[in-house]
């Protein structure tokens, strides 16, 4: 099995082709909305819950062909047909493209890890293919340790990060300080929904 180099790609305003029209397919579409991506899908079938996105994709009901990765950054194939998904890798590396073929990652540029969000914090896992069981297994255990709370915790960090800089022009000093804000009872305070004293707590610590 390959290494991978793990990263985090952003895809705003990138085109991106799905060529599938399943419950894989879904999935996929559906994170890619979310991340901002330009969804590009070719499929002669496609579910329902798929067609119900079609205000939100480019969505073209016939089978894939080669033209169909003209002007995309990033592929995607999941088709139940293997000789299709090789094309679709096969086209996709000789134009430069990255590629994803699920459940066979010979053909995969790269691979999709099992991911726990809570809003702009993603832990992402993987095994590198030898087992999705087992990254899912963790997602699983790693979602129960890490609750909604921390989505918080993030965007309040993020709120306060410019002053830090701005106020704090020593690079050991904002360190302390965002270490000392981590270290904090503000996830505490978060769960318990205390907004004044998140509030005074973070006055407390960036102000001394």
């Amino acid at each position: 099995m390959p290494r991978y180099y793990p990263a985090f790609l952003d895809l705003r305003g990138k085109w991106a082709r799905v060529v599938a029209g399943g419950a894989v397919a879904l999935r996929k579409v559906q994170l890619l909305l979310s991340c901002g991506a330009r969804v590009r899908l070719v499929s002669p079938r496609v579910t329902p819950p798929v067609s119900r996105l079609r205000s939100s994709i480019d969505l073209i009901a016939r089978p894939w062909e080669a033209a169909d990765l003209d002007g995309v950054w990033i592929a995607f194939a999941a088709t139940d047909d293997r000789a299709v998904n090789a094309r679709v890798a096969r086209e996709a590396r000789a134009r430069g493209i990255l590629v994803n073929v699920a459940d066979t990652p010979s053909l995969c540029d790269f691979i999709v890890p099992s991911v726990v969000n809570r809003g702009d914090l993603q832990i992402a896992i993987s095994t590198g293919g030898a087992s999705p069981a087992l990254a899912r297994r963790l997602r699983q255990e790693i979602e129960r340790m890490v609750g909604p709370e921390y989505a918080e915790l993030v965007a309040l960090l993020e709120s306060v990060r410019e002053r830090i800089q701005a106020e704090i022009p020593e690079p050991e000093r904002r360190r302390a300080v965002f270490d000392q804000l981590i270290e904090s009872d503000l996830l505490a305070l978060i769960r318990k929904g205390d907004r004044s004293a998140i509030q005074a707590r973070v006055e407390a610590i960036v102000s001394g």
